[in-house]
């Protein structure tokens, strides 16, 4: 998975951006979807909940902006964080890792659990989102092998500095039908050894 493959607009060269947009990813929906399933990361078992997939920078007509490969990486900085980027921030790909690539290529590029199976109103879904976050937000869905919608991310938006939500200036079109899946997420779906792949269910993911 491409965790910046965003199609807002074109992306543009700057520092300085309007707001981000704070991609929140559901486990459960980027395993089906990856031919190679998901692993343990080298870092221990991940929170059952939303991941961090992705911090944008954007302008504010939703222009992704990408020019922050020249920003040094320094892991130390991230020390007081890094319980909560284990936690939340974990690199589920296989073969198993640990999540120091994902953090820094975010750097340089800019507790629920469920029942196993359960489908909601797109609608009611985005209020009850919109409420608990106190902003509005988007959610884009991949398919599952019976064309249904199963949600993967949700965007959030945060200011400038990153330090509070905000109502988003501009939002990506929404890829999910007018009912949607919400899967479960749980441990047995990472695989201990990662030379011993399976090939789980197959989900198409639609960024339309």
């Amino acid at each position: 998975m491409s965790f910046f493959a965003v199609s807002i607009g074109a992306a543009i060269a700057t520092s300085d951006p309007d707001f981000h947009y704070l991609v929140l990813m559901w486990p459960g929906a980027y395993c089906k979807q990856s031919s190679n399933g998901c692993c343990y990361p080298e870092t221990g078992k991940p929170e059952l909940d939303f991941f961090v997939s992705g911090l944008l920078p954007a302008s504010n007509d939703g222009t992704l902006l990408l020019q922050c490969n020249k920003i040094p990486f320094h892991i130390k900085e991230l020390v007081d964080m890094k319980e909560s980027l284990i936690s939340y921030w974990p690199n589920i790909k296989c073969p198993s890792k640990g999540g120091r690539f994902v953090w820094k290529n975010t750097g340089y590029t800019w507790g629920i659990i469920l029942t196993d199976y359960a489908d909601y109103s797109l609608s009611e879904m985005e209020k009850a989102i919109n409420s608990g976050v106190g902003a509005n937000t988007a959610i884009r869905c991949a398919k599952n092998d019976w064309d249904e919608s199963i949600i993967y991310e949700v965007f959030v938006c945060v200011n400038k500095d990153a330090t509070r939500i905000v109502s988003c200036p501009a939002l990506p079109n929404s890829s999910c039908t007018s009912r949607i899946v919400f899967g479960s997420f749980t441990y047995d779906m990472l695989e201990k050894d990662a030379s011993v792949v399976k090939n789980p269910i197959r989900a198409r993911v639609s960024l339309k």
